[in-house]
């Protein structure tokens, strides 16, 4: 009997008569297989491979290991069960979850067994029945999360990247399946300039690229579309999409087969279009680079990925479901040839979506070759590499290091906010109110879209998920915790930093070169000015001295602003509590002198620009440390005492000079300290430095506005203002040396109807005889654009202070200077702000004394410069 039955199993096999049986069979047991779909299915795949092992058929060609019958019973079965997926997914949505992830792990598992071809075309056909039915389906977004879910499953085949054709040349590989020590190969990708056109194309998600690399240019495709800023009601699609990528790239690099360089250079290619779409999604990212704005873009999606504001941990998906309806649609951006986004719009993608897909792009950046990037971004214009640079400056504001003391602080905060979570808990239970009344109430009160269409809480399409903050963790979770933060930080600015030296070398010799190299150096200082390790400080210095080197008048013939903000940068980290930091930005400040000396036989322009930065550091920084900056400023000194090039020059005795001055401004930041607490004395104080300043207006101005920030602080506006019209004097003054034009005021005598004292600035110019020689009155404020926002400065701190009639002498002056540019929207802002002033003075009049009034006026200008001396000059 035994005999009998061997044959009769050879020649009906179990995959084969399932497949048979599940797409020709009745309704009833059709439905019970597809409850059961995940057991069925593997038992296919389990039953196919033992039969290829059995068969021997696991060296043959993958075409001819199935017949075509059995191929075709996987078509239709493939099919039907798509149709039930589209059919059912609304009226169960629970039963149609589980069979969409049941069908891709049996086409994860056919990968492995049949024609990577068939299977692809399985999943083309998968696709198309999904596309059908979204512009007719009500919810949409269930069909598009289950596609990605199918996706997200069949990507993590082990053979992924094999699968998606990494080749090392630009043309279609022979194989279908090369291995991946065929793929390690790069030298000849970028052998011949005539393929330069070919690698822009690698960079565009076009249709040869998803025909080329399927699987990656499907997981592209729907970050794309989820992407789309009119795309409504995604935030928990675009953090899937963005999770999927990410969680993909993390397993490319924790998987031990593509450790070596040339493999990972391999698998990037993959991703190059990549860069393309967050290039054009980046007016949407959450702009990290200031906090009120970072705070108005994160209310859109406060209530998907952030804890809400009364301490409670509502998951993303959840969030969504109380929210009730789809989120307005976010106004389309600009493409990503036109030039950047003035502003981001408010329904942007949350910080933790951001912050993931510019994970990405950076991981990208890395570990595509160089000379791959290096043709690409010659291919761009400037208006696109002005983009990238942007890309490149919300990724520094991104992954700023926070340091141990900062996750402390996190942690504490955590901690207070479980203790209040309990505390809500107990009063639920305790209270009058119910949770669940409770939670309605605040999810009304807080969630804008809660009068539009409700959603019904249902636990198959929104589950809750518990916060991932615990309340307490262990000593060396934290500390595993602040290591992988740390480095994670300084390895995205090291990418960052190696991008910016190929966009140099790109443009060095390009038409480009002016309108780019001033975007790179302001990405290095927004570098040094966020947190930092000092790693990173170290290359970050390195890069900023041979940039600053190559291109010298980059600094000291085009842009002021620029100089000053090094010198700031450069003397903030001089400042440092780390040696090493300090030694690299004592050697770049060193430097900077030295090669401005050596173009002029001076340094007058940065020994402006780094006076002027001192002052404004001791005047409004709080964590500025005068004993470090005194060891770099000897060690500044010790340099040009050893520069044998130098030492018959004037330069050691100039930075002699320099370094006396800056250690006299120094003593005057101990007497600050000292008057800290005392704001009458540390005004009086602050008032006798700028005194002190006749001779250098740039400096005098910088004294004069850390005056006005202080009164600004004590809410002194009217004094603060007097502050501002005697900078404003001061900048008139040497405008009126330097041209005559009618519509500017003629020195500080035009400013004497609102303050007596104002003719003290013209003494500031009796010394100098030119303004434009060696940095004299080269900063940003001793032009028209200066001197108007002066004077529109100290129009509202005089208005804020209740010195109406001010406003009106300080309009006289504003007033020409916008009839000559003809700027009648400010003209029309003017008048209805003189109108508003001179009925407040009306109804002062009708209520006060007309005496009063003016002893009024004469007491808050006496109170502006807080010194006995000065009290008597101006009385």
């Amino acid at each position: 009997m035994h005999q009998d039955v061997t044959p009769l199993l050879s020649v009906q096999l179990l995959h084969e008569e399932l497949a048979l049986q599940w797409v020709v069979s009745a309704t009833p047991v059709r439905e019970a297989a597809l409850s059961q779909a995940w057991f069925f299915f593997q038992l296919m795949s389990k039953s196919m491979t033992l039969h290829l092992h059995n068969s021997e058929r696991l060296d043959a060609p993958r075409a001819q290991r199935f017949p075509e019958r059995f191929v075709d019973d996987i078509s239709a079965l493939v099919c039907n069960v798509c149709t039930e997926i589209t059919s059912r997914y609304l009226q169960d949505a629970e039963f149609a979850e589980r069979l969409n992830s049941s069908l891709a792990f049996f086409l994860n598992d056919l990968l492995s067994l049949m024609d990577r071809g068939f299977v692809f075309a399985l999943i083309r056909s998968y696709y198309k029945q999904i596309n059908t039915k979204l512009p007719k389906a009500p919810n949409p977004n269930l069909l598009i999360s289950m596609r990605m879910d199918l996706i997200r499953i069949v990507c993590s085949h082990e053979h992924y990247v094999s699968l998606n054709l990494p080749c090392g040349r630009l043309s279609p590989p022979n194989s279908p399946s090369p291995s991946i020590s065929s793929t390690t190969s790069q030298s000849s990708v970028f052998s011949s300039p005539a393929q330069d056109k070919t690698v822009t194309n690698m960079f565009e998600l076009s249709v040869p690229f998803r025909q080329h690399h399927f699987l990656s240019g499907v997981i592209l495709t729907e970050l794309a579309l989820i992407l789309e800023p009119d795309v409504e009601g995604v935030f928990f699609l675009q953090k899937k999409a963005i999770s999927t990528l990410h969680n993909l790239l993390c397993s490319h690099d924790t998987d031990p087969r593509y450790t070596e360089p040339a493999v990972m250079r391999s698998i990037s290619y993959l991703y190059l279009p990549l860069i393309g779409i967050v290039l054009e999604t980046l007016p949407q990212l959450y702009d990290f680079t200031a906090d009120p704005h970072a705070q108005r873009v994160r209310h859109a999606s406060s209530m998907m990925d952030e804890v809400d504001s009364d301490g409670g941990t509502i998951s993303q998906t959840v969030a969504m479901a109380i929210a009730g309806s789809p989120l307005p649609t976010v106004q389309k951006t600009t493409s990503f040839p036109l030039p950047p986004a003035p502003h981001r719009p408010g329904s942007a993608l949350s910080a933790e979506s951001s912050r993931n897909l510019l994970v990405c792009a950076l991981w990208v950046l890395k570990n595509a070759e160089q000379d791959c990037l290096h043709r690409w971004f010659s291919s761009l214009s400037v208006i696109q590499l002005t983009r990238v640079l942007e890309l490149l400056s919300l990724c520094v504001s991104c992954f700023q290091y926070k340091g141990k003391k900062a996750f402390e602080r996190i942690n504490s905060l955590t901690f207070k906010k479980s203790l209040d979570m309990k505390a809500r808990l107990e009063e639920a239970i305790l209270g009058t109110i119910g949770a669940r009344q409770d939670m309605v109430k605040r999810s009304r009160e807080r969630s804008p879209y809660a009068t539009q269409e409700n959603v019904r809480w249902r636990k198959n399409v929104t589950q809750w998920k518990p916060s991932s903050e615990k309340t307490e963790k262990s000593q060396a979770e934290r500390e595993l915790e602040i290591t992988v933060d740390g480095n994670m930080a300084t390895e995205a600015n090291l990418v960052v930093l190696d991008t910016l030296e190929i966009i140099v070398q790109t443009v060095m010799l390009s038409e480009m070169r002016e309108s780019v190299l001033g975007g790179v150096l302001k990405v290095l200082l927004l570098s040094m000015s966020c947190n930092q390790s000092a790693l990173y400080l170290q290359h970050c210095f390195t890069s900023q001295r041979a940039l600053v080197s190559k291109f010298p008048e980059m600094l000291f013939e085009d842009d002021t602003e620029l100089c000053s903000d090094l010198c700031l940068r450069l003397l903030r980290h001089c400042s440092s509590c780390i040696s090493s930091v300090r030694t690299h930005a004592s050697a770049s400040l060193y430097l900077l002198m030295r090669q401005n000396f050596e173009i002029g036989s001076n340094f007058a322009r940065v020994k402006m620009q780094v006076t002027m930065s001192l002052s404004s550091l001791v005047g409004t920084s709080q964590k500025f440390n005068e004993d470090y900056l005194r060891r770099s400023l000897k060690t500044i000194l010790t340099y040009s005492e050893d520069d044998l090039e130098l030492r018959d020059t004037t330069f050691p005795e100039q930075v002699q000079d320099l370094v006396f001055n800056l250690h006299m401004i120094l003593t005057d930041t101990v007497k600050m300290k000292e008057h800290q607490e005392d704001p009458e004395m540390l005004l009086d104080l602050m008032y006798r430095i700028a005194k002190g300043y006749q001779n250098s207006p740039d400096l005098r101005l910088t004294w004069l506005q850390n005056m006005a920030a202080k009164h600004t602080e004590r809410g002194n506006h009217a004094e603060a203002a007097h502050c501002l019209v005697h900078g404003a004097a001061l900048v008139s003054e040497y405008l009126s040396m330097i041209e005559d034009a009618r519509h500017l005021p003629v020195g500080c005598v035009s400013f004497q109807s609102i303050s007596s004292n104002v003719l003290e600035e013209s003494a500031v110019s009796d010394d100098v005889v030119s303004p434009d020689e060696e940095g004299i009155c080269a900063g940003k404020y001793f032009t028209e654009a200066g001197l108007v926002g002066l004077l529109e400065q100290a129009c509202a701190s005089f208005t804020m202070g209740s010195l109406f009639e001010a406003v009106n002498e300080v309009y006289k002056i504003l007033i020409p200077i916008y009839e000559a540019h003809r700027d009648y929207k400010k003209l029309a802002s003017v008048h209805g702000k003189l109108q508003e002033a001179f009925n407040k003075i009306n109804n002062q009049i009708t209520s006060w004394e007309v005496g009063s009034v003016i002893l009024t006026s004469i007491s808050c200008v006496h109170r502006a410069f807080l010194t006995h001396n000065h009290l008597l000059h101006s009385s």
